[in-house]
């Protein structure tokens, strides 16, 4: 058991890509389990519940991100964090409408494959973005450091 914390906690990429999975997949039981219990227990709107659920796992998914998955532990810069991560957020969205619209209409995939293939590339795509800028410490010269 020590050593797979170990392993956890080395910051070696398969290490990081794994947390990466591991906490995409507790963001989306936090989306499914919110959407039905407001929509079913609470009595929301499917669309309100959609919503709230989204927020709620949103903020699990940037906790998770942050301090687990890329180790980010310096709390100074979590506005900027923020706020990259919601422009990767709606960026995303984009992209899953977009892609989603050429696969099935023009491609003529089946739309859950389509759904597929495209989650799957968002979420490599989005692994080096959260990597490479969204929870890079920035250097103390650096002009990122400045503006915090």
């Amino acid at each position: 058991m020590k050593r797979i914390v170990a392993w956890f906690s080395s910051g070696h990429i398969h290490a990081k890509v794994l947390k990466y999975l591991i906490s995409g997949g507790v963001t989306f039981v936090t989306n499914i389990v919110l959407l039905y219990v407001f929509t079913e227990f609470l009595h929301f709107w499917y669309l309100l519940s959609s919503a709230l659920a989204f927020v709620f796992a949103f903020s699990v998914s940037f906790i998770l991100q942050k301090f687990w998955t890329f180790d980010s532990k310096e709390i100074s810069i979590w506005k900027r964090q923020l706020g990259l991560s919601i422009i990767v957020s709606l960026i995303n969205l984009s992209l899953n409408v977009l892609s989603m619209y050429v696969l099935v209409e023009y491609v003529h995939i089946y739309y859950v494959f389509a759904q597929v293939l495209t989650s799957a590339s968002i979420a490599v795509l989005s692994f080096f973005v959260y990597q490479h800028i969204v929870f890079v410490t920035p250097k103390v010269n650096s002009p990122i450091s400045t503006t915090l």
